[in-house]
C-alpha cells in the first residue's frame, strides 16, 4: 500500500522539513512519536512473529536435531551392520522430512488464522512516549507503561517493543528516513526499560 504524505517535525532545526511517504509525526524531545501503519501484505504477521521470537529464549531445536541424527547413527551401526551408511542416510532423510512436514503444517494453520484476522490488514497506530506505548486501531485501544516491556530491539524490517508474554508493538523501518530513524533510536535509548541495549550501534 502507498503511505500518505506526512510532516516530520524534529527538534534539530536543520532537520525540520516536510518528508513525503512517511506517516509519522515527531515533535519535541518529550512529545510522543506517532506512527500510522498501513500494513503491506503479511507485514503484520511478520511483525508478530518477530516480536514472539525476540521474547523467546534461544531455541534448542538444532541440538535436538543433532541428537536425533546421532540416535539414527547408533541404531544403524548396531542394528544394520551390513548396510550402515544406507540405513543412516535413510534415517536422516526421514527425520528431516518429518521436521519439514511439521513446519509446513504449522505455517499452513497459521496462514488460515491470518486470513481470518480482521486486524492483519487494517491501518493502525503506534505512539511512543515517555510514559509508555499506546497502540490503537478501529477496534482496539491499548496503553502499556514502559515497565510492561522487557526490551526494545530491532531486526532488518522492524523496531520491536517486546513484552514478556511474547506480544508487543512494532514499527516498520520502511516508514522512516535517516532523520526520523535517528530520532526514534534516541527516544528508545531514553525511554525504553533496557535503554536500547539491544539496538545496533548504528542504524542499518
Amino acid at each position: 500500500m502507498r503511505a500518505e504524505a506526512a510532516t516530520v517535525e524534529l527538534s534539530d532545526e536543520a532537520a525540520q522539513r516536510s518528508i513525503t511517504a512517511i506517516p509519522t509525526h515527531i515533535s519535541a524531545m518529550q512529545q510522543p512519536l506517532r506512527f500510522q501503519i498501513d500494513p503491506n501484505p503479511d507485514e503484520t504477521a511478520r511483525a508478530c512473529s518477530a516480536i514472539a521470537q525476540a521474547a523467546m529464549p534461544p531455541s534448542r531445536g538444532g541440538l535436538l536435531m543433532l541428537a536425533l541424527y546421532a540416535a539414527v547413527g547408533v541404531l544403524a551401526y548396531f542394528l544394520t551392520p551390513s548396510s550402515r551408511l544406507v540405513t543412516f542416510a535413510i534415517g536422516v532423510a526421514a527425520v528431516q522430512a518429518t521436521a519439514y512436514s511439521l513446519q509446513a503444517e504449522g505455517r499452513r494453520r497459521l496462514r488460515r488464522l491470518r486470513v481470518a484476522d480482521p486486524h492483519a490488514s487494517e491501518s493502525h497506530f503506534v505512539e511512543l512516549g515517555p510514559d509508555g506505548v499506546h497502540t490503537w486501531c478501529a477496534h482496539i485501544d491499548m496503553r502499556y507503561p514502559w515497565s510492561d516491556f522487557t526490551k526494545a530491539t530491532e531486526d532488518r524490517e522492524f523496531y520491536l517493543f517486546v513484552r514478556p508474554s511474547g506480544t508487543g508493538s512494532a514499527v516498520p523501518k520502511r516508514l522512516l528516513d535517516d532523520s526520523a530513524d535517528k530520532v526514534l533510536r534516541s527516544r528508545i535509548r531514553e525511554w525504553s526499560p533496557d535503554l536500547g541495549a539491544d539496538l545496533a550501534m548504528e542504524s542499518s
